[in-house]
Formats: C-alpha cells, structure tokens, sequence
C-alpha cells in the first residue's frame, strides 16, 4: 500500500478518501475483467467462520466480471472428524493416508464445508454488501482423480492425485457467471473417490483454465525474511530459494507459474478486506510471486504517455523541471524510459542521443513520491548508462537547478554550457541558471 493510501485510510477526510481510493482502483478493475482468478482457501482459515466476510469481497470480484474457481481445504475439519468416528490420522511425505473406511467421514467434512461456502455465498439481504449479488455456486465431478499409488513403500490408499482437469465445463459456467468450486477430492471413471491436497487441485486448475492469478488465502501464509518480516514481492526464482517450512507446500503452486500463471498472491485472510487490498492497491498487502520480474524498467510506449505526464506535471509546476508541452513530450516519447511496478508506470527518465559530440542528454528523471529513497533513480541512471553505452555514446550530460549533489553523488562534475552539443546550445537559458554536469561513460 502506498503513503498515499496510508493517509487517506488513517485521516478523517473519509468521503475523500473513498472517492480517491475508489480512482485509483479503477485501473485494476478494467484491468481484471473477463480474467479468470483461482481462489484457495485453506480450511484452517475456514474453521474460523470467515466465510460470510469473504463471501461479501467474493460477490464484489464477481460484480467487476472476475471469472472465479474457489478451490477450498479441509484438513483441520477431517481431522476433527477422524477423532470423533476413532480413526487415526497418519500421513507420509506430507501427505494423508486415506484408508477406504475414512472415505465416508471424508466426504462428511468436505460436503459440510462446501454447504457452508454455498450458503455463505447465497447471501443478499438488503442492507448488508451482498444485497442483489444473486451468486450461483456450481460444484461437479470436474476434478478426475487417479490413485496416487505407492511410493517409497508406503500405500495411500484413497489418497490421490489429479489426472486432468474438465476446463470446457468448468469455462462453461463461467461463461454464465457463475462461481465455481472445487472440493479437496477426485473421482475416477470407475466411480471411485480419491482425497486430493486443494494446492494441487487449484495449481493444476489454474493451468487448464489459463487463470491469470492464484490467491493463496490462510491464517498468515506469507513468506518472510531473517528477521520475520513479510516480504512483499519476489520472483519465483527467488521463491523458491527460500527453505522454510512455511513455503515448502507451495512448491505444487509454484509448478502452475512455471507452466504459465503469471502471479500468486499468499494473503493472510484474516484481515477483513484483504482480497481488496491486494487486488485495488499498487502494493497490496500480501506477498507475490511472480513468474516474472514485479518491477522492471522498459521503454516508454505511447499507452505510457498519461503517466509520465502524470509523473513529470507536478515537478513542472513547481519549477523543479521545465515545462514542455504535451505535443513535445508526445513527439519524444521514444527517447523516454519507464519504471513499472505490477504495469503502472512510477518513474520516467529522457535519454536524448547526439550521436554527432558522441554525448547524450538525461532529462525529465523523475519517481513518484511514495517510491523515492529506494534506489530507482540510481536504477534508471544506471539502465541510461547502460544504453548510452550500447549506442556507442561516450558522455551523459544533465541540466539540473536543484539535484546537483545528487548526480555529483554518482559520479558526474559540473562543467558548463560550451560543452553541450551544439544542437542544444540555442535552446539552453542562462537565466535559469541551470547546472550542467558531466559525466564519462
């Protein structure tokens, strides 16, 4: 969450932070509709009674168009349920052992949980969040199962795993709006019935269906640091790196970004409104996995033009950079260069080649003020270097009337304007006063 939403949440300007929230959340919601999410729900989180206020941001997900496939647990409630009918709870590998009499108090606490879900969701009294969201939950035999066999000597029985998934019916009633869910469980064309891990259902669910996102929804399922604290963003390289009994079960939803699922989203679903967060607020509130690079820098394309306007608009308001007219900034969009972060763009720069001095001009190097302090403008210094160099550009020159220090930081001297090209010498005004500064490539 960025400083920004930080302050309209905690001040008292509740009607102008609602309007303002609501803006900055409607990029996201034309952005996500007609996609297709995968929701899991862990059973621990279940087992808390947190349903019926997950169901409220459920129904507003379904409102905004989101196709979505609600995948649940049940391990604490099958365990509970093994206790009360005397049967023991043995599990090898991480994984239950599912004896052919544990089948019927399986099926118990499964159907209870999935009861619960559907009457959760057939919520709509007037006055409450869900009045006239009018939900259908389908449930069916769109899981195919198969015996997951013996390994390393051990029999699991009725424990299984997924033999395919029936997308075309699954993306059947998602075409008709529907939310669709799918138990922890398998059935086989013999009509045998198998216990499934959901991770596994939901990964290879989200593989067949082409879902854009994975959310992840247990009692504090984020990864964390040395030091405890949640880490925000990561790549699934580095994911994966991370040996902490907290991730290794996710490894089965990390296999669905290796095959093309582009983000998983770990939320605490605890915290009311944490679908919400995650999903309308530039940062969210959880930890994502990304199969790519969360933040990257790219060239500037003409769909970036509002946001770098957006970006360089108040600095030239208040004299920090020259205003330029919107045609121009248009005219030179290809020499400009973006920071984006979950494809919002949050900085810009202007690389200008003079190909005749051997120089280029850096200009327009801004952040947005919630992502200063982090290193993106040396990241974006950097990437101009990077490029000034692969076109054969021995110098970067920058004018500058209040971040001197800064560049002289990283390596460039002031100089003054004899040495600018002389292209750029007819415009440049003395009576700025503007800084020049150098620096060798």
């Amino acid at each position: 969450m960025s400083e920004k939403e930080r302050e309209l949440r905690s001040s008292g300007d509740h009607e102008g932070g609602y309007v303002e929230w609501f803006r900055e959340a409607s990029p996201y919601i034309h952005r996500f509709r007609g996609e297709t999410f995968i929701l899991v729900l862990e059973g621990a989180l279940l087992q808390e009674g947190r349903m019926p206020a997950l169901a409220h941001d459920i129904a507003l997900l379904s409102s905004f168009g989101i196709r979505l496939v609600l995948v649940f647990g049940a391990s604490p409630q099958i365990d509970a349920t093994f206790l009360t009918h005397a049967l023991p709870t043995t599990r090898s590998g991480g994984r239950r052992i599912t004896p052919p009499e544990a089948l019927g108090p399986l099926m118990e606490s499964v159907g209870r949980i999935r009861f619960e879900i559907e009457a959760a969701l057939s919520q709509g009294t007037d006055g409450t969040p869900m009045a006239g969201a009018r939900l259908r939950a389908v449930s069916g035999n769109f899981v195919i199962g198969r015996p997951l066999g013996v390994i390393d000597g051990v029999d699991y029985l009725y424990t299984g795993t997924v033999r395919r998934i029936e997308s075309e019916g699954i993306r059947h009633h998602l075409d008709q709006g529907d939310v669709v869910l799918l138990p922890p469980m398998g059935f086989s064309p013999t009509g045998e019935i198998f216990n499934i891990l959901s991770f596994e259902v939901a990964s290879r669910a989200a593989v067949a269906l082409g879902a854009s996102k994975i959310l992840l929804l247990g009692k504090s399922p984020e990864l964390r640091n040395e030091r405890g604290e949640a880490l925000r963003q990561m790549v699934l390289s580095e994911a994966k790196l991370r040996d902490q009994p907290a991730s290794r079960p996710l490894a089965v939803l990390f296999e669905a970004l290796e095959q093309g699922v582009p983000r998983l989203h770990l939320l605490d679903g605890s915290q009311d409104g944490a679908i919400l967060l995650e999903l309308f607020t530039r940062d969210g509130i959880g930890t994502l996995i990304s199969r790519d690079p969360f933040e990257h820098i790219r060239k500037a394309t003409l769909d970036d033009l509002v946001d770098i306007l957006a970006i360089i608009r108040p600095l030239e308001a208040k004299g920090v950079l020259v205003r330029r007219p919107r045609e121009r900034i248009e005219m030179e969009l290809e020499h400009f260069i973006v920071t984006c972060r979950d494809r919002t763009v949050i900085g810009c720069v202007e690389l200008i080649p003079s190909p005749e001095s051997s120089m280029a001009e850096m200009a327009c190097l801004a952040i947005l003020p919630e992502y200063q302090g982090e290193g993106r403008g040396e990241q974006l210094l950097a990437f101009c270097r990077s490029e000034a160099k692969r076109r054969g550009l021995s110098r970067i020159f920058v004018l500058t009337t209040q971040s001197s220090r800064w560049f002289m930081e990283r390596g460039f001297v002031k100089t003054g304007p004899e040495i600018l090209p002389k292209e750029r010498r007819t415009p440049y005004d003395p009576d700025r006063k503007s800084q020049v500064l150098l620096t060798e490539i």
